[in-house]
């Protein structure tokens, strides 16, 4: 085992003073760099609303010590953890069992402790799930069956896998750097033998040329939650798109506001970020998460309206 002598940020939740208080439980955060996050602060906000006595440990793990990190979850007062970049992937192949889910994207962004086993579990679909469903029509088979994807990143990817198994045709996947959108195709090579999914070059004709075929857009490049910002020129959006805008930092973003100029309807990537958040907690805790505390919560840490942490639809 590797040692962990290293600095622990711990975040405590209240512990009562009843002799018969639950011993506190411990969520592992790990990742190789930390930044603010929305996800702590929600689960935080989760855990004391329904009195979940909770530590949050925030672990700094580099990729070569991410097997003995996954091994410190079988202990009995962990409940599991997130998994941060860079060991999404990494981790699928350490734990004992996969959802279907993980399976699918070969990445994890949950491991949960059942008993001494371990289970990977990917969220993300979770939200992305969501945040399409709020947008499209009710009705499936309205869909359309063409898609722009733009990014390569864990959002990326949980969206084309969703995309694939919901009988999307045609997925376009955009990245600055190439290689990039052509790694993430050849992963989900196997599951898309049934449409087309293809990596292409980052370049307004490519990118307009997709546009023109396909009706829905996802922004999964973390491109612009800025006021002036856009992933791609305005010229190029066609009328009637669909959007979801996963920048989670923005109830409207700019690309939003061109979408809905050109008649066209959009969600932000707060509700899919809501919904996959409180299916975290579901498989955490084994209960139905508190939807309004942790939406309060996210609120709260945007800065932002509590009606705007929800899809902006149409």
């Amino acid at each position: 085992m590797g040692s962990f002598a290293d600095p622990i940020v711990r975040t405590c939740f209240p512990r009562t003073t009843l002799s018969t208080a639950v011993p506190s439980m411990r969520l592992l955060i790990i990742g190789q760099t930390f930044t603010h996050s929305a996800s702590e602060a929600v689960l935080r906000a989760a855990f004391e609303t329904t009195g979940q006595q909770v530590e949050i440990e925030r672990w700094e793990r580099k990729p070569h010590q991410l097997a003995d990190a996954l091994e410190q979850l079988r202990a009995p007062d962990v409940l599991g953890a997130l998994i941060a970049a860079p060991h999404k992937e990494r981790a699928s192949g350490l734990v004992n069992a996969l959802s279907e889910d993980a399976k699918l994207t070969g990445a994890v962004n949950l491991v949960v402790r059942d008993g001494a086993r371990l289970r990977g579990h990917n969220t993300d679909l979770d939200g992305v799930r969501a945040g399409l469903a709020a947008l499209l029509p009710k009705v499936a088979g309205r869909w359309p069956r063409q898609a722009v994807v733009l990014g390569a990143g864990g959002g990326a990817r949980a969206v084309v896998a969703v995309l694939i198994s919901s009988g999307f045709q045609r997925i376009a996947v955009f990245n600055r750097h190439l290689h990039r959108a052509e790694a993430l195709v050849a992963d989900f090579a196997r599951h898309a033998r049934h449409m087309e999914l293809r990596a292409q070059p980052w370049h307004e004709t490519f990118i307009g040329s997709e546009l023109a075929k396909a009706r829905l857009l996802v922004n999964a490049s973390g491109i612009g939650g800025e006021a002036d910002e856009m992933p791609i020129p305005a010229e190029l959006l066609p009328a009637d798109l669909y959007l979801l805008d996963l920048v989670l930092h923005a109830e409207n973003t700019p690309l939003m506001g061109e979408v809905r100029a050109r008649e066209g309807t959009v969600a932000n990537g707060q509700a899919a970020f809501l919904a996959g958040t409180s299916v975290t907690y579901r498989l955490l805790i084994g209960q139905e998460a508190p939807a309004d505390a942790m939406r309060a919560a996210l609120s709260a840490e945007l800065g932002a309206p509590e009606e705007g942490a929800a899809v902006v639809g149409d």
